[in-house]
């Protein structure tokens, strides 16, 4: 087979199924609202590797036009079938492997990626260029994917250091939840990192807002002797505790004048450091609300601060990414009214709305293997399979009992009475093996099934759970294998058991670990989640501006009758804000036109007016609805540092908290094998938008921890606790 033949052998494997979509839609030529037109232009290679990925723009282009409802694979099809035609590129179907090629879009003064080969594209979020014909047309760059930088690799294993987990070695699969999750967080990062002040960030104050208590009012009428220390100078002074710290510096170049002495610079270029401590005293608060000042007051001990240049201070900044950006609109859904079937020739059809799936869900269980069987094994065991959402049970089933071996098959359908479009985002089945004591008459009387006063009575040994709606919004198909958890037998850990039964990772543990096998049906299309009954205004997708201002879009199509309800809503929602958990709990979430109505008061609800408890139990397990666990994000998002330090339960761009941040996720990373992944994203991403002091600081952090981690087990083996000694010693 010569190389012509190769590649259209190739190109016809890589179509496969859509082959008749080829041939009868994407070949076939648009005009209308409907079609997508794409300006692509096309480099082998960046011409310079940039830090913050800003490729320059090609003057050679090439059109394609697709439907809108087309994927982005199939965009890549097209564009490999003109490559090879035109000669554009050495490796036409190098094009058809995202590891290898990246098509690029611009919005605004960056580059994005179009990151998932599923994505339709009429959900991408790029910006339209120009119209022609009625047509939307928007730019392209076809280009090489980089290569993985030194400095990248240097960055990413000192963050691995930090974290103690390898998240690059935990999923090979770039469409995986932990990948895309990882490449979705740079976006909104690189936006912090634009609007962040380098000099506040630098000086950020540690103050708080807490009030005084009785046995320290007396404090409050106290002068702060100061103490100023600049090169061989030295100033002493009073200071008014309510004198704003701006002015203390004021009040140092005042006495510097009098004394006759003269700045080495200018008066913007110096700095307060208290010392001895990295903290700084700078801003418009009180001085009395520094937790330092607080400190010297309680102590009766006088403020020390050096004068120091700006420029003197351990740089901050903070290392750009190599790789381009992923937009937050990358995956996200279309509407109802895009995907159903209704009106549809078969042609047409590329993906199938969840809300026309009438059949209930059902499983097929396989089977279960386990390397070694444990001790005190029981003789029989059941699954239990469980519709979780949140940490409710929907619905639930289980398999007839089996004896116990290393190897056991049932190869049999539980089904459960909650049907497919009943489903909302973050259902997950659950999987439980339990032991269970039978008697040859009760076995031989229940034909062998679990009696239903027993569902759920037996021991739970093993457990695992799986989204059924995956983070691209689509129905899980086909067959799995998940590695369990075993079931915690210490006391200290059953505790737990209740919030970690409901951790989505399975057991990284595959060699030792209980392995369950199971069917989940079959379907000749993608099953996708809607994110709307109905799309808005002329355009098949709305943009992402639009999502964020969906609130104001609601309301602009109301009555006058519901504009002033929706009025009434904002304002007396105080009111009603401390009930608003107790009404949640009532709402039907297995009904999608109840889910839409919540969605709807949520968008419109002030987040002002939830108080701190009340957010908090929005973002417990009870909750698992994305809108219900935004509004009470947006509520803690803005907080003081001082609430957050308290909370610490939203990420936040601050220095004082981010140590305390840092030590209480790295803990859990370590300590929650569950929820380990999740955790290290989380972490992996603030520490990305550190500064290398801040990321120098961890590392003597951790150094130090480790090295009295290793002092104590030291201390420990020479001088074993008492009940470790022999009977003789």
């Amino acid at each position: 087979m010569d190389l012509e033949q190769h590649f259209d052998h190739n190109l016809r494997l890589a179509s496969g199924s859509i082959s008749s979509v080829l041939d009868k839609d994407l070949l076939r030529p648009s005009g209308t609202g409907n079609s997508l037109r794409f300006i692509c232009m096309f480099q082998e290679r960046l011409k310079e590797a940039r830090r913050d990925f800003q490729p320059e723009e090609c003057q050679d282009f090439e059109l394609v036009e697709l439907p809108t409802r087309c994927s982005v694979h199939q965009l890549r099809l097209r564009i490999c079938m003109l490559v090879k035609d035109k000669s554009l590129l050495p490796e036409p179907l190098a094009i058809l492997d995202p590891e290898k090629y990246m098509l690029l879009y611009k919005k605004g003064d960056y580059w994005y990626e179009i990151y998932d080969d599923f994505q339709v594209l009429q959900t991408l979020d790029a910006m339209r260029c120009q119209d022609s014909g009625g047509v939307r047309t928007y730019r392209i760059l076809v280009t090489r994917c980089p290569d993985d930088t030194e400095e990248r690799q240097n960055i990413q294993r000192i963050i691995t250091d930090l974290i103690e987990y390898d998240l690059n070695t935990a999923t090979t699969d770039r469409l995986s939840e932990l990948t895309f999750t990882r490449r979705k967080f740079a976006a909104p990062r690189k936006e912090e990192l634009q609007r962040r002040d380098p000099r506040a960030y630098a000086l950020e104050p540690w103050t708080t807002s807490a009030p005084f208590i009785k046995d320290q009012q007396s404090q409050l009428s106290q002068a702060l002797p100061v103490t100023f220390y600049y090169n061989d100078i030295t100033f002493k002074l009073k200071a008014d505790i309510y004198m704003p710290a701006s002015n203390l510096l004021n009040v140092f170049q005042e006495l510097m004048s009098i004394q006759g002495h003269t700045l080495e610079c200018v008066a913007d270029d110096l700095v307060l450091k208290v010392c001895g401590r990295e903290e700084f005293i700078s801003g418009e608060s009180q001085l009395l609300d520094f937790q330092w000042v607080r400190q010297c007051l309680k102590t009766t001990q006088e403020l020390h601060l050096s004068v120091l240049l700006l420029s003197s201070l351990e740089k901050d900044t903070v290392k750009m990414e190599d790789l381009p950006l992923v937009d937050s609109f990358t995956g996200l859904s279309s509407s109802h009214s895009e995907l159903t079937l209704t009106k549809k020739d078969v042609d047409d059809v590329l993906m199938i709305s969840l809300w026309d799936c009438d059949r209930k869900v059902r499983v097929k269980l396989l089977g279960f293997d386990i390397p070694h069987l444990p001790c005190n094994a029981p003789q029989n065991v059941y699954v239990e399979a469980s519709i979780l959402y949140g940490n409710k049970v929907v619905s639930s089933t289980c398999s007839t009992p089996k004896p116990f071996a290393e190897e056991v098959f049932w190869n049999m359908w539980l089904e459960f009475d909650v049907l497919l479009k009943a489903l909302p985002s973050g259902s997950r089945l659950g999987l439980t093996i339990n032991s269970i004591s039978l008697d040859g008459n009760a076995s031989k009387s229940m034909g062998g099934k679990v009696p239903d006063y027993q569902k759920g009575k037996g021991k739970p040994l093993y457990f695992v759970n799986l989204l059924l709606i995956d983070h691209k919004s689509i129905l899980r198909q086909g067959l799995h294998s998940l590695h369990m958890w075993p079931f915690a037998e210490q006391e200290a850990e059953v505790l737990t058991y209740e919030a970690d039964k409901l951790s989505s990772a399975a057991n990284p543990d595959q060699v030792n670990s209980m392995a369950i096998t199971f069917l989940l049906d079959r379907y000749s299309y993608p099953i996708v989640l809607p994110n709307s009954t109905s799309s808005r205004g002329p355009c098949s997708f709305s943009t992402a501006s639009d999502v964020d201002e969906v609130g104001d879009a609601s309301t602009f199509q109301l009555s006058p009758t519901g504009k002033t309800t929706l009025k009434r809503l904002k304002e007396e929602s105080v009111h009603y804000s401390a009930n608003l958990p107790q009404y949640l709990r009532k709402v039907d979430w297995l009904k999608p036109s109840a889910v839409q109505d919540v969605h709807w008061l949520l968008r419109n609800w002030d987040p002002r007016d939830l108080d701190v408890p009340t957010a908090l139990e929005l973002l417990s397990v009870d909750f698992a609805d994305e809108q219900v666990r935004k509004l009470a994000v947006q509520k803690l998002d803005n907080l003081s540092n001082d609430e957050v330090l308290r909370y610490l339960l939203q990420l936040v761009q601050s220095k004082r908290i981010g140590h305390y941040f840092f030590w209480y996720l790295k803990s859990e990373v370590t300590g929650c094998p569950y929820f380990r992944q999740r955790m290290a994203v989380v972490l992996e991403a603030y520490l990305l938008g550190c500064g290398q002091a801040m990321l120098d600081s961890f590392l003597q952090q951790v150094q130090l921890v480790k090295s009295l981690e290793k002092v104590a087990i030291d201390i420990k083996i020479r001088f074993p606790e008492r009940g470790d000694l022999p009977p003789t010693g």
